[in-house]
């Protein structure tokens, strides 16, 4: 129960701040009638973290912390950049409906770079990394699905009020894409 918490928690730590921004940024052309597409994207998200972490644990990879703290707003940048340019998750190309989940795995990948060496560490000299592991993926899935559903849901009260989903895309995007850039430039390589 202690890993569902850890990853529960991991993912919605406002010390974390990027996972939720990344999950929000994703988001942004949505609202409660596409739930379903969105907790498939954020299982994609899932699955890169997962992978990551996997290979940590086996002490397959190792990441250097001070680029990686840079990759991670950056993906933050260039999914509310598609926001902001108009690319609608929800009713674009089936190329880019499929293409985001790629991209969302990838984003993934580099997410779980960021936790990988704590989790390295904690799971050291531990063979039996495996079923820890999968209860702290299933934590963050949880704690992913509950930011999503008050995401969503004040989302869906936009709609309800009469914002449309491009002036949803556009506030969300820009807003999330300033305080990635922010975050890009505070932990810049000097």
């Amino acid at each position: 129960m202690k890993d569902i918490i850890l990853g529960a928690s991991h993912i919605t730590d406002l010390s974390g701040l990027d996972h939720i921004l990344f999950l929000i940024a994703l988001a942004a052309s949505f609202d409660l009638t596409k739930l379903g597409r969105m907790a498939l994207l954020a299982t994609a998200f899932t699955l890169g973290h997962s992978l990551t972490l996997l290979l940590a644990g086996l002490d397959v990879v190792r990441s250097l912390i001070v680029y990686i703290e840079v990759l991670i707003p950056l993906t933050i940048v260039i999914t509310a950049a598609l926001q902001i340019s108009g690319l609608s998750l929800v009713t674009s190309s089936k190329f880019a409906k499929n293409s985001i989940y790629v991209i969302t795995v990838l984003f993934g990948l580099i997410h779980g770079l960021g936790f990988s060496s704590f989790y390295r560490i904690s799971t050291s000299g531990d063979s039996s990394f495996i079923i820890p592991l999968l209860k702290f993926n299933l934590g963050i899935e949880i704690g992913q699905l509950v930011i999503l559903l008050v995401t969503l849901s004040l989302f869906s009260l936009g709609r309800a009020l009469g914002i449309h989903e491009r002036s949803q895309q556009l506030v969300v995007g820009g807003a999330t894409l300033s305080l990635a850039m922010i975050m890009v430039i505070e932990n810049w390589p000097i």
